[in-house]
C-alpha cells in the first residue's frame, strides 16, 4: 500500500492544481502577455461562463472531489479484473473533468495533442507539403502545395500513398501517414504510390522542408480592384497579410478592395487583429471581456483611412477570429459585408500547460465589437444578403473513393449536384442510375478520360478542377461584392450617408 498511498498524494496535488490553472493563470497570459502561447480560437461552440469560487464551504467541497477521484482510482486499481495502468487512469481523471465543463471549446491535450496543436497554430511545420485525406483506408494526395518537395517530385491530386519508407500505409489511419511523411528539414521520404490511371505502382524520394502554410491569396480582379482571401488566422496571417496587401496597393488598387472571410473557421486572435491594424483607420477594433465582465484588453489601430470601399465576404462558416474581423469593419464603418449571416462564436481560448508536457485549452474571454455587440450564437450579420449553392461551398471536400450504378447516399446526391452545376443533364436523388452514368460519360468525354461512366480518382481530379472554375465563375457573393464597388457612391452608403 505504500507505493499506492504515494500515488494518492499524487492524485491529491493533481486535482489541487487542475483547480488553480483553471481559475487563475489564464488571466495572466491574456493581459501581461507573459505566456509562450497567444489566445486562441477554434471550432465554434457554446461559451462557458466560470464563476468565482467563494470561501464558504469551497475547502471542503475540494476536499471532497479530491476524495471522490482518490477513491475511484483506489478502487479501481484494488477491485477491477484486469490491469490498469495508474497513468491511464489519471489520464482518464484529467480528461473527464474537462469534458464535465459541458463546453467543447476546453480541451485537454496530451503531449502528442498538444504538439500537434501548436505546429497547426504555428503556421509551418517540417514535411514534403501534401494535403492528405483517408480514402476508404488508402491515404489519397488531397493537393500539394506550390514550389514544396511534393510538388517538385511530380506528387499530384489523386495519387494514393500505398507505403512511405517501407511502412504500408493503407489501412493503418492518417495519423501514421502524417507521422511517416513529416520529419526533420533536408531528409527524404521515399513513397510508393498508385497514380489514377497508371496500372504500376511508382516509386518517389521526396525531400522534406520547412512548409509554410499559406492562409493567404491575393490578386487583382480588375483594374484598381483588389481581391485578399483569408483561409484562417495563424501564426503567420498577420505578416502575410501586410506584404500582399503593400503588394497589391503598388500594383494599383485604388477602385475597391474584396476581403474574402467566407469558412474561415478562426485562429489566432492576434492575427486577425494585426490583419485589422492594415484596413481598419485608427480606432478599436476588438475588446476581449473577462467572466466578472471586466476588459481585459482592447486593441486598436492607427491605420490611416483609406480613400476606396472595402467589402468583406462572409458566410455560415465565418466564425471566431474572422466574425471580429468582419465586425470591427462593419462597426466602424469601413465597409460592407455581403453573404450570409456569420457561424457566431465569440468566446476565447487559452493553453494552459499541466504537468510540463500537456496542456488544457481554456476558453478565458469573450470578445465584443468596437460597438459592444456580442455575436455569440447570434453572428454578424451581412449588411447585402446573397445566397450561394451550397455544392460550390463544399465542393473541395467531396471524395468518396469508387461510385458507380447501384451505389445510393449522399456521396452519389453530392456527384448528382456537381454535375448538375456544370449544365450536365442529371436528376438528383442520391442514387447512381443510368441517367447519372450517362452524364458522367458526357463529363470525361469533355475532360478527355475515359468513358467508363464511373467514379474514380482521375474523374475526381478532373471534376473538382471543373468545379473550381465554376465555382469562380458562378460565385454570386463575390459577383454581387464586384457590382457594388463599381457602383457610384457606395462610400457614401459606408460612411452612413445613404
Amino acid at each position: 500500500m505504500g507505493n499506492l498511498n504515494r500515488k494518492n498524494i499524487f492524485i491529491v496535488l493533481l486535482v489541487f492544481l487542475l483547480i488553480v490553472a483553471g481559475t487563475n493563470l489564464a488571466t495572466f497570459y491574456l493581459v501581461g502577455g507573459a505566456g509562450s502561447a497567444e489566445p486562441v480560437e477554434e471550432v465554434p461552440a457554446t461559451v462557458i461562463r466560470y464563476e468565482p469560487q467563494h470561501n464558504n464551504g469551497s475547502v471542503q467541497e475540494n476536499n471532497y472531489d479530491t476524495r471522490l477521484i482518490k477513491d475511484a482510482i483506489e478502487s479501481i486499481q484494488e477491485n477491477y479484473f484486469y490491469p490498469v495502468e495508474f497513468g491511464d487512469l489519471i489520464e482518464g481523471a484529467v480528461r473527464g473533468l474537462v469534458d464535465s465543463i459541458g463546453d467543447p471549446h476546453v480541451q485537454y491535450l496530451d503531449p502528442e495533442e498538444l504538439d500537434e496543436f501548436l505546429t497547426d497554430t504555428r503556421g509551418s511545420y517540417a514535411g514534403i507539403g501534401v494535403r492528405i485525406i483517408e480514402v476508404d483506408g488508402d491515404i489519397v494526395v488531397f493537393e500539394t502545395f506550390s514550389g514544396t518537395p511534393a510538388d517538385r517530385s511530380g506528387l499530384e491530386p489523386g495519387d494514393r500513398l500505398l507505403e512511405a519508407d517501407g511502412q504500408e500505409l493503407s489501412g493503418q489511419g492518417i495519423n501514421l501517414a502524417v507521422e511517416m511523411l513529416r520529419g526533420p528539414s533536408d531528409t527524404t521520404v521515399e513513397v510508393l504510390i498508385k497514380r489514377p490511371g497508371s496500372d504500376e505502382p511508382l516509386k518517389k524520394t521526396v525531400g522534406r522542408a520547412e512548409i509554410q502554410v499559406e492562409t493567404v491569396f491575393s490578386e487583382m480582379l480588375d483594374d484598381g480592384l483588389g481581391y485578399i482571401k483569408v483561409s484562417s488566422f495563424d501564426g503567420n496571417t498577420g505578416a502575410e497579410f501586410a506584404r500582399q496587401f503593400e503588394t497589391i496597393e503598388q500594383e494599383g488598387l485604388s477602385t475597391g478592395l474584396i476581403l474574402d472571410l467566407r469558412n474561415n473557421p478562426g485562429g489566432l486572435v492576434q492575427q486577425a487583429v494585426e490583419v485589422g491594424q492594415k484596413i481598419i483607420p485608427e480606432g478599436e477594433i476588438v475588446s476581449l471581456v473577462g467572466r466578472d465582465d471586466e476588459v481585459i484588453n482592447t486593441y486598436f489601430s492607427s491605420a490611416v483611412e483609406r480613400p476606396y470601399p472595402i467589402v468583406v465576404l462572409i458566410n455560415e462558416e465565418s466564425a471566431s477570429a474572422s466574425e471580429l474581423l468582419a465586425g470591427a469593419v462593419q462597426d466602424r464603418g469601413v465597409g460592407v459585408l455581403v453573404g450570409k449571416t456569420t457561424y457566431g462564436k465569440a468566446s476565447v481560448q487559452q493553453l494552459e500547460y499541466i504537468d510540463g508536457n500537456s496542456a488544457i485549452l481554456m476558453t478565458v474571454a469573450k470578445y465584443f465589437t468596437p460597438a459592444g455587440y456580442d455575436i455569440d450564437k447570434h453572428g454578424v450579420e451581412p449588411d447585402f444578403e446573397v445566397d450561394m449553392p451550397e455544392i460550390l461551398r463544399y465542393y473541395r471536400y467531396f471524395h468518396p473513393g469508387s461510385l458507380s450504378e447501384g451505389d445510393y447516399g449522399d456521396d452519389v446526391e453530392t456527384l448528382q449536384l456537381m454535375l448538375e452545376q456544370l449544365g450536365l443533364r442529371v436528376e438528383v436523388t442520391g442514387y447512381f442510375d443510368r441517367q447519372t452514368a450517362l452524364a458522367l460519360r458526357s463529363f470525361q468525354d469533355r475532360a478527355g478520360l475515359e468513358l467508363t461512366g464511373e467514379f474514380d480518382d482521375k474523374t475526381w481530379v478532373e471534376l473538382r478542377r471543373a468545379i473550381e472554375v465554376a465555382a469562380r465563375e458562378n460565385d454570386e457573393q463575390l459577383n454581387y461584392a464586384k457590382e457594388l464597388i463599381n457602383k457610384p457612391g457606395l462610400l457614401n452608403v459606408i460612411g452612413g450617408i445613404d
